[in-house]
């Protein structure tokens, strides 16, 4: 079974149409990330016998690591408007590997913290 047999179809389209493909739903990104990090975990306990394996074993996990990416990316670009959601973007955010750039990480963080400004300025009103 191919790698874009195991994924749904906004995230086969996100693989063509990056982030923009991908739905504005919170709570499906965080299914998708929970979905990215099993096969990446899938993928980092497979031991390939051949190089030509090897190779198409490292081309899913890039590929995978782009999607992580797009998810990412379209998780920063809602507007949440309640703590739930402002939760469910900290999830995400723990679930992003460390690697040391904090670029992803910073913004998704960043974009939370719109999210609580903006909340707290509707419930001032």
């Amino acid at each position: 079974m191919g790698l874009t047999d195991k994924l749904d179809q906004p995230l086969v389209r996100a693989l063509r149409g990056g982030a923009a493909a991908l739905p504005e739903d919170i709570e499906r990104l965080t299914g998708y990330m929970r979905l990215i990090q099993q096969l990446l975990g899938e993928k980092a306990a497979e031991h390939e016998p051949t190089w030509a394996q090897a190779c198409a074993s490292a081309a899913e996990i890039e590929t995978l690591q782009g999607l992580e990416a797009a998810v990412v990316e379209r998780a920063i670009s809602l507007r949440v408007d309640n703590l739930d959601g402002v939760l469910t973007k900290f999830g995400i955010w723990r679930a992003l590997v460390d690697d040391g750039t904090h670029g992803l990480r910073d913004r998704l963080v960043l974009s939370v913290e719109a999210d609580i400004q903006s909340i707290v300025r509707r419930s001032r009103r």
